[in-house]
């Protein structure tokens, strides 16, 4: 038996890329992905959800999809948010762990295998920013008082509500009744989390910087997540 197959886990992984406009990174980034997942997981899928790029992401993602078997592509078919892609790659997920990261990469790969060892004793592993390489100090302070803000509206007991490394059962993820369309899907997932009290972990994982292509994130991205944040508050009685 071979280094790689012994080194191979049984347990299956859906790889979830959300994209829009991302054509810069995109090919680089899934075949980075699909080569390290490949060595840590005997089977494994990567699923594109393509939100209406206008910079021929499109196509770049079907043309990943004939070179790579294991790339599967959804397109939107237009931009409806970061929460309607993640929504629709979680629905789309067919393994028993999915896992979702964005072109730009902001974590080590090699986080998952840490993750991998934590697998049979919990239903998701989440995580929290051991260093935190981002450039803009306004960026570093928006976090600050963002989760500071959100854990205490939602009392939630994390230690970091957008740390971007989250990887969940597939049966725990599909279950829950998410709402936000936008970037509020991260708190909200959480929230769902704490309310049906689903074991989970956090472990140090650092962030990282992208080095190229366009983040999406604006100045007027804080107050959006208010008003998400608002609009769950009203909505999440129905699910209660």
């Amino acid at each position: 038996m071979s280094q790689n197959a012994m080194s191979q886990t049984t347990t299956s992984l859906s790889v979830i890329i959300p994209v829009y406009n991302e054509v810069e990174l995109l090919g680089d980034a899934v075949r980075q992905i699909d080569s390290f997942v490949a060595r840590h997981f005997a089977e494994y899928e990567i699923v594109i959800i393509e939100s209406g790029s206008t910079d021929g992401t499109g196509v770049l993602c079907d043309n990943l999809a004939t070179e790579l078997a294991s790339v599967r592509v959804i397109h939107e078919g237009g931009r409806n948010g970061f929460g309607s892609a993640l929504k629709r790659g979680y629905k789309e997920a067919t393994k028993d762990w999915v896992w979702f990261v964005t072109a730009d990469t902001p974590f080590p790969l090699e986080s998952i295998v840490e993750a991998q060892k934590l697998f049979p004793h919990y239903d998701c592993i989440l995580s929290y920013r051991s260093e935190d390489t981002r450039k803009s100090f306004f960026r570093k302070i928006q976090s600050v008082v963002y989760n500071t803000l959100v854990k205490t509206v939602l009392g939630l007991r994390v230690k970091h509500v957008n740390s971007a490394f989250k990887v969940f059962k597939r049966e725990v993820i599909q279950s829950l009744p998410l709402i936000s369309n936008g970037w509020f899907i991260d708190a909200e997932t959480l929230y769902w989390l704490t309310q049906r009290k689903v074991r989970y972990t956090e472990i140090p994982v650092p962030l990282i910087d992208r080095t190229g292509g366009h983040s999406t994130i604006t100045l007027s991205t804080p107050l959006t997540l208010l008003k998400e944040l608002q609009r769950f508050l009203q909505e999440r009685k129905k699910f209660l």
